[in-house]
């Protein structure tokens, strides 16, 4: 599977007469790096898959709509339209499509230029980001046999879950939703103390 990627321009000159010019050149380097790191995701699904003659389309991860839509809230924060940031959302689609072929499946955008989320029960949502970054980790040491950073949306999305109602939400749902496989790969409990952090759980 194709790795897309494309080039990192950014004016300097520029940006010195920009008072916001480092806060905007932090979407753009933010927004480099989600393609990066969603892209090359993508691309390990695809090469660990046994069956090549019917491989199965590849999943996007849960940070990537969150982690998109939380740069998109930045970026209209500051009145600005980043270039790099608004071909992500078709960069990726590209390689999916390039690929496999058109999906029904592949997230829609609305009139400001946000992913589309489908409303889902918050902790839904918290175990399919164990699952991704389960797999995340797990598919990057067996393609590279090195241990990955952790995905660099992976705040964002965490915030974005805790907006919801948590109402059903406590210190040992958190824990089973972050198993021990998931402790033992990481070394640490890093995780799930930020997790306890962003839900604000002592």
């Amino acid at each position: 599977m194709a790795f897309f990627s494309f080039p990192i321009l950014f004016s300097g000159s520029s940006a010195q007469l920009d008072e916001k010019a480092a806060e905007k050149k932090q979407i753009f380097d933010s927004a480099a790096l989600l393609q990066k790191e969603v892209s090359r995701f993508l691309e390990q699904q695809a090469d660990l898959q046994e069956d090549t003659e019917n491989p199965v389309r590849p999943r996007l991860p849960i940070f990537f709509v969150k982690g998109f839509n939380a740069l998109k809230a930045k970026e209209a924060a500051l009145n600005y339209k980043c270039p790099y940031l608004n071909l992500v959302p078709y960069t990726i689609q590209m390689q999916l499509l390039t690929e496999f072929g058109p999906s029904e499946d592949y997230p829609k955008l609305d009139k400001n230029g946000y992913f589309i989320e489908t409303p889902r029960p918050v902790m839904e949502e918290i175990e399919q980001l164990e699952v991704d970054l389960i797999d995340y980790i797990t598919y990057h040491y067996i393609c590279t046999d090195k241990m990955p950073l952790l995905p660099s949306s992976l705040f964002s999305t965490m915030k974005d879950i805790a907006k919801k109602p948590l109402t059903d939400m406590n210190e040992e749902a958190v824990d089973n939703m972050f198993s021990l496989d998931t402790v033992d790969l990481l070394e640490d409990d890093c995780l799930i103390e930020m997790l306890k952090k962003c839900f604000n759980i002592s």
